[in-house]
């Protein structure tokens, strides 16, 4: 089946935007906070619900702790997860002898970063006004169906999305021949299952230290 240049760009970001990622450390910073902001909102334990909204001390303290615990674990998801994965992607173009985009492990730290953009819709499932999707599937009205559909498409097509978007990267940024990009894409699945046991383990460590500063 054939799909336009449209369809891929709507699907995985435009082929232009791919060539246009560098390697400036500035615009690696954004990636990292939003990396982080969906991890820690995303937990089942709520830093944000039950230390910060509705509590009335040490409000900008616990902002301050909050935005630090953000950038921490965003800086470890986004650098555990994409350097490994880069640095195979540099070593399996060196050994077929194709090209690679100098800087390539920051460029792909930026894929992995913007990879997370499509999903923040379902930060509404664990938001401290949470979306309940069995209350959706059952309200008539027609902006809760189309919620309820997105949000159910979102989850089930999130880490193939994902890694359609960082391979759509590697094809704009390096010559690694499909071959190449399949065993690049089985590495990306199996090291996120580490690297996502490793994020939820320190998402839940921090939230263990706000329980600890300021009462549970």
């Amino acid at each position: 089946m054939e799909y336009s240049k449209s369809e891929w760009d709507l699907l995985l970001w435009p082929h232009s935007w791919h060539k246009r990622m560098n390697t400036a450390l500035m615009t690696l910073i954004p990636c990292i906070l939003w990396v982080g902001l969906f991890d820690v909102l995303g937990a089942t334990n709520s830093i944000l619900s039950d230390f910060i909204i509705n509590s009335s001390t040490d409000i900008a303290v616990k902002i301050f702790l909050f935005l630090i615990t953000v950038a921490i674990i965003g800086l470890f998801d986004i650098f555990c997860f994409a350097w490994p994965i880069a640095d195979l992607c540099r070593y399996i173009a060196k050994r077929t002898e194709k090209f690679i985009a100098p800087g390539f492990n920051i460029i792909f730290m930026k894929s992995y970063g913007y990879s997370h953009l499509p999903f923040m819709p379902l930060l509404l499932l664990s938001s401290p006004a949470a979306v309940d999707l069995m209350d959706l599937s059952r309200n008539p009205a027609f902006y809760a169906k189309a919620l309820f559909f997105v949000l159910v498409i979102l989850l089930n097509t999130q880490q193939y999305w994902q890694i359609g978007i960082m391979l759509r990267t590697i094809g704009v940024k390096s010559k690694i021949l499909f071959s190449g990009k399949l065993v690049i894409a089985i590495a990306i699945v199996v090291w996120s299952y580490f690297i996502g046991y490793a994020v939820f383990s320190l998402v839940n460590m921090a939230y263990k230290a706000f329980g600890f500063l300021f009462g549970s």
